[in-house]
């Protein structure tokens, strides 16, 4: 995407290989693989009682964000002081090696105002501030990063080494700062211009080059492979057609597709349509358990699960659904995992462990999404197409490559 702003990116790898990437001055983002990033991953926060494009503009490529000390908060109750920021979405974090790139620009005059932030502390809001004070850049207002950054382009690049609890800061590709994290349960990045001590009257500043990027893993490592042949898929479909009018097996590819107009799997069910693979032989109910596959979703199908863990407490019937809505892939209808995954295969390994109730999710080797279990007797996994609320016509999903592996001590 030829735009503004931020390059995020997961790091998940040994703090050997960390530390060889941080010693490379020139690429920071070496070794990074792109993770999807879109106009959907933007939230503008401006002054409440003006429009967005009273403060906020989107023009070849560049983001340009302003404000004036006189300005209100962002929403009515807030006691902050005056920001138009960029807040990137549906890439929050908890764990990991995170890394933020953009393009910035602070022209003359702006000073006393945040231009790049990591959001999220333990007894604190943020756990970095990169701050303008008289044409210097500052981390918080505690010390000197960069001499005179008026009137030029720069390329920022912040890794937080979460479970280190480390950041570094790069200016052109030069490492300029370490700091210590400041802890705190979720981190995302932010943007823009926010008002701190001292600031002018007017403060701006422009952000482009816009990349999502991370380093992926091996989820599956530590995990033992399980036997698995045909005989584990049961087919469910609907109830009133043959199994070969909905699934098909070629070539290794797994084909599951459904209408909205189709029958529910069974006379009785009051479930809408649906054809699954239930993976059987590894019903489980304590442990560390975990799926992979290799998915595709053709272009237009909506309003589907396409992989679900079957079995919760409770009103609930399971414990994670992965949907897809418009393209984009989603936990439950709850969050974006990943803006569009139409058209192209993608790695999904999904890793529950029971007795502490947490979910992991990995698209194509990145930890996109981390959620609480939702107690249960018992699950299993799940895979093909079960239509949810605003499903699409025709619903398809393809599967190969799937895996049960189990966490063994």
């Amino acid at each position: 995407m030829a735009s503004s702003i931020v390059l995020l990116s997961l790091l998940c790898f040994s703090l050997i290989s960390y530390q060889a990437i941080a010693s490379r001055t020139l690429d920071p983002t070496k070794g990074f693989t792109s993770l999807p990033l879109d106009q959907s991953n933007f939230e503008v926060q401006w002054p409440y009682n003006m429009q967005e494009d009273q403060r906020y503009s989107f023009e070849n490529g560049i983001r340009r964000m302003w404000v004036y000390s006189s300005d209100k908060p962002h929403f009515p109750t807030s006691h902050t002081r005056p920001r138009t920021e960029v807040r990137i979405q549906g890439y929050d974090y908890s764990s990991g090696v995170w890394q933020f790139e953009g393009y910035g620009y602070v022209p003359s005059g702006t000073s006393g105002v945040c231009i790049m932030q990591v959001f999220g502390a333990t007894g604190h809001a943020t756990t970095l501030m990169l701050r303008t004070y008289n044409g210097d850049l500052y981390y918080y207002s505690d010390e000197v990063i960069v001499k005179n950054i008026y009137d030029r382009w720069f390329r920022v690049n912040v890794i937080h080494d979460v479970d280190a609890d480390k950041l570094h800061v790069y200016i052109d590709g030069a490492l300029v700062y370490e700091a210590q994290g400041r802890g705190g349960e979720s981190h995302y990045f932010k943007c823009g211009v926010y008002e701190q001590d001292d600031g002018s009257h007017y403060m701006e500043s422009r952000w482009k080059g816009i990349k999502s990027i991370g380093w992926p893993i091996d989820p599956t490592r530590g995990f033992t492979q399980l036997p698995f042949n045909t005989s584990f898929y049961h087919i469910q479909k609907p109830y009133n057609l043959p199994e070969t009018d909905r699934y098909s097996f070629f070539s290794g590819i797994h084909k599951l597709w459904v209408y909205s107009t189709d029958k529910p799997l069974s006379k009785n069910s009051p479930t809408k349509p649906r054809t699954e693979i239930i993976i059987s032989g590894y019903n489980y109910s304590s442990g560390v358990w975990q799926f992979e596959g290799y998915g595709y979703v053709p272009c237009g199908t909506s309003g589907a699960c396409i992989m679900q863990v079957f079995g919760a407490g409770g009103n609930h019937a399971t414990s994670l659904m992965l949907r897809v809505y418009n393209g984009a892939l989603y936990y439950y209808r709850e969050a974006v995992i990943v803006p569009n995954i139409y058209d192209r295969w993608f790695r999904v390994n999904v890793i529950h462990d029971v007795d502490a109730s947490k979910i992991k999710v990995y698209v194509d080797g990145v930890l996109m999404y981390e959620a609480l279990g939702r107690g249960g007797q018992f699950h299993y996994f799940k895979c093909g197409v079960y239509a949810q609320n605003d499903d699409s016509a025709y619903m398809e999903s393809r599967w190969k490559g799937i895996k049960i592996l189990k966490k063994c001590d």
